[in-house]
């Protein structure tokens, strides 16, 4: 296990996303998505916990808002005035990034930074 900060977290969900082009591939989100909010925290957990190799049945709206979320996220992460920016996260190294960032997304749901609510 190790302790990462905002800099290594962006990263490992940067490796997330070109390991999975097809979660950046949904599109803008539009202020009608909003209504998916919910099916894209479903699918953002089942992501985090099981590991998935696409959206599957997700509509069309929730990927744009789970997309969204992650861009959003690694975003913030390097925002240095931004709350996340000063945040560690501890994950097993013995892992791939790309697990390791799953870990990050888990743990930032759980706590709540990832209410639905802000998903807009």
């Amino acid at each position: 296990m190790k302790t990462v900060n905002a800099e290594q977290a962006a990263e490992t969900i940067f490796a997330l996303l070109k390991a999975n082009p097809w979660l950046n591939t949904p599109g803008v989100m539009t202020e009608n998505d909003y209504h998916a909010k919910d099916e894209a925290i479903l699918f953002l957990r089942q992501m985090a916990i099981h590991g998935v190799n696409g959206f599957g049945d997700t509509s069309e709206p929730a990927q744009r808002i789970a997309s969204g979320f992650l861009l959003d996220f690694m975003g913030k992460l390097m925002q240095p005035e931004h709350p996340l920016n000063r945040k560690t996260w501890l994950v097993d190294d013995s892992k791939p990034l790309i697990d390791q960032a799953l870990q990050i997304i888990a743990a930032e749901l759980v706590e709540g930074h990832s209410r639905p609510q802000d998903l807009h």
